[in-house]
């Protein structure tokens, strides 16, 4: 079992790196939760942010304190949530996510990105209109 520590120096290189990288925010070392998730999935990349000790990295999250657990899988943010989780939460999560057709979700996301583009136009071509 290793569970790696991550700064804002390294969280992007984690993510990108790993098919799956599990991420708990808690001060000052992982629970022992995460710590039994990583035994029972070895494939798996877990890693710690101490938030009183990286504030950046937290922040980057939204976060100021832990503890909460981020999960990525192909570079894609799929989840967070500022609790606590037991190690069997931890492992239902990953099976859920380990079950995702990711072309479906980059998909998803694409088509939520194009969307959002379509209304950003919309608003400023009616908003200029009201002006002219």
């Amino acid at each position: 079992m290793f569970i790696d520590s991550l700064s804002a120096d390294t969280l992007d290189a984690a993510v990108r790196s790993h098919e799956v990288l599990v991420v708990e925010f808690r001060a000052p070392s992982p629970s022992s939760a995460l710590q039994e998730a990583a035994v029972l999935r070895p494939q798996i990349y877990f890693a710690h942010v101490d938030p009183q000790l990286q504030p950046a990295t937290a922040a980057v999250f939204g976060l100021s304190e832990g503890p909460a657990l981020a999960i990525f899988r192909d570079g894609i943010g799929l989840y967070l949530e500022s609790a606590d989780h037991s190690a069997e939460r931890i492992a239902r999560l990953l099976d859920r996510i380990t079950e995702l057709d990711m072309d479906t979700v980059r998909n998803e996301i694409e088509e939520q990105k194009r969307a959002e583009v379509a209304l950003r136009m919309r608003r400023v071509c009616s908003a200029t209109r009201r002006t002219q």
